[in-house]
């Protein structure tokens, strides 16, 4: 079993175990590392000089949790730190001078799924020295149905909102902040809710500043952040506010953990190279397309929508570095669900049906709970040997299967190849070195498959088609579409004509 231990004791962060793979893995795996050397692009990442080809510039995401910046973040006087501290100590005062009781991130993507996962996921471990009755919210969603269930059980006196957005531009984005105007313009002006109500985050100070947001209230981040990458960054503001600094500091330590780990251990031995490795073997020796994430704690029950994007939007390429096409299959297809629960709704057809996948296990062994009574303390511990035991045993039937002759329906055929990553407990500093473990897993196939993992093209050209239909739902003057689409627009005209 491989192991990633802390950076200032010796204690392990995280385990793999890959025992339920295909026997010829390990010769090909052999013969993958003496076919490229990894190295040099391992050490150009971890200290921010790795280039992101499309896009022109350095790829900086490590840079976030380095030594130097989680010391510049214990300093109080930190601009992050300042602004997180004084939200969480009651400090923050509203325009009509009443504190700060709510906090809504508005994000989409990487500005989203990772500060809510974190802020899920870590929750209880929020910091008892700076203890904080402030309560986080999450809308992404550009339907505005986050809003319609966030803004009816907030106050605009005592609501502060965090815009989240790398360009600063983001349609999505900004629908729902435009419907938020909307929502406290009867209680304020438009400057005075920029001034007492907002915060921007953003690599683009530029934008922050022409919309109004007070250059004390603006937060940056390097360009050279992706997005999905992001939460290390100063987009993690909703994860610190949520936890406290020091928990923050903490997760940010478990990903630097992992950082050295990547640089220092040999490549046989070392996380994200073997899981990079044996993912694909999967995809190209065994032909398999799709990968399931299923936790088996319910704190993680979000990591599988973050993995989706962070995998997917990174190596779901069709062109090379250099843009050639590719001729070879690359990142798979992530899908899964909170372990558990899944196997009262999908395992079944894991079990017996005639699909092959690969599935990543994520197993929490121990949790302390102190802040319950002993006797709950104890209970809680016990759920958590059951859901161990549930997972041991699921990921056991899926590799060796139990065959039956006599009974069809008794026949579990077995041969799905699985991943165990083992935290013995969930805390911010594991948290941490889990979510960085993947970001070099995925770093180390886009290498192998020769793909820039740091571009997301195909999700530029869909924003592009969607501003040219969006047009034309407004306009009955349009550009011409496909026979479906172009029926679909004068149906939805239509329908709103009618109904306004």
């Amino acid at each position: 079993m491989l192991k990633i231990k802390s950076t200032d004791s010796n204690r392990t962060l995280l385990s793999l175990d890959d025992s339920y793979l295909f026997d010829d893995v390990h010769d090909w795996r052999a013969q993958r590392l003496t076919e490229i050397d990894l190295k040099p692009a391992k050490q150009q990442l971890v200290i921010g000089e790795y280039k992101n080809v499309t896009e022109g510039r350095k790829v900086t995401h490590t840079l976030c949790r380095s030594r130097a910046a989680i010391e510049a973040l214990q300093q109080p006087t930190h601009s992050f730190t300042a602004i997180v501290n004084k939200i969480r100590s009651s400090q923050w005062l509203g325009v009509t001078g009443k504190p700060i009781t709510d906090v809504v991130n508005i994000g989409v993507g990487g500005s989203d799924l990772g500060p809510q996962m974190a802020s899920f996921a870590l929750k209880e471990f929020d910091d008892e020295s700076s203890s904080s009755a402030v309560d986080v919210h999450f809308v992404s969603s550009m339907d505005g149905g986050q809003l319609y269930a966030v803004l009816p059980i907030v106050d605009p006196e005592t609501t502060l909102f965090v815009i989240a957005s790398k360009s600063f531009g983001t349609i999505d984005t900004f629908a729902n902040v435009d419907t938020v105007k909307c929502w406290v313009n009867h209680v304020m002006s438009e400057s005075a809710w920029l001034e007492h109500h907002v915060i921007g985050v953003s690599s683009n100070k530029e934008k922050m500043t022409a919309y109004g947001i007070p250059e004390h209230h603006q937060l940056s981040f390097d360009e050279g952040v992706g997005g999905r990458f992001s939460l290390w960054s100063t987009i993690g503001l909703s994860i610190a506010v949520s936890i406290g600094m020091a928990p923050f500091c903490k997760m940010l330590a478990g990903a630097l953990a992992v950082d050295e780990h990547f640089l220092t251990v040999p490549d046989n031995d070392n996380v994200p190279v073997r899981l990079a490795l044996n993912g694909v073997y999967l995809r190209q020796q065994k032909g398999i397309n799709n990968l399931a994430i299923l936790p088996y704690d319910g704190r993680l029950r979000m990591l599988p929508s973050y993995l989706q994007q962070l995998d997917m939007e990174s190596n779901g390429k069709q062109a090379t570095r250099d843009n050639k096409s590719l001729h070879q299959p690359t990142g798979p297809i992530l899908w899964g669900g909170f372990g558990p629960n899944g196997q009262h709704a999908f395992y079944q057809h894991l079990h017996q049906g005639y699909d092959d996948f690969a599935a990543d296990f994520v197993l929490v062994l121990n949790r302390s709970a102190t802040r319950f009574p002993p006797q709950v303390a104890a209970s809680l511990q016990q759920q958590q040997r059951l859901s161990v035991a549930n997972c041991l045993a699921h990921r056991r039937l899926l590799w060796w299967g139990d065959k039956s002759v006599e009974s069809p329906r008794d026949n579990y055929p077995g041969s799905h190849a699985s991943n165990l990553l083992l935290l013995d407990e969930l805390t911010p500093e594991s948290f941490g070195a889990l979510i960085a473990v993947y970001e070099h897993k995925i770093f180390i196939q886009g290498l192998l498959w020769d793909v820039n993992s740091f571009d997301q093209p195909g999700v530029e050209k869909g924003k592009k088609y969607a501003l040219s239909v969006l047009d034309a739902l407004s306009d009955n003057q349009s550009e011409d579409f496909d026979d479906v689409t172009n029926a679909l627009i004068d149906y939805y005209r239509q329908h709103i004509n009618r109904d306004s």
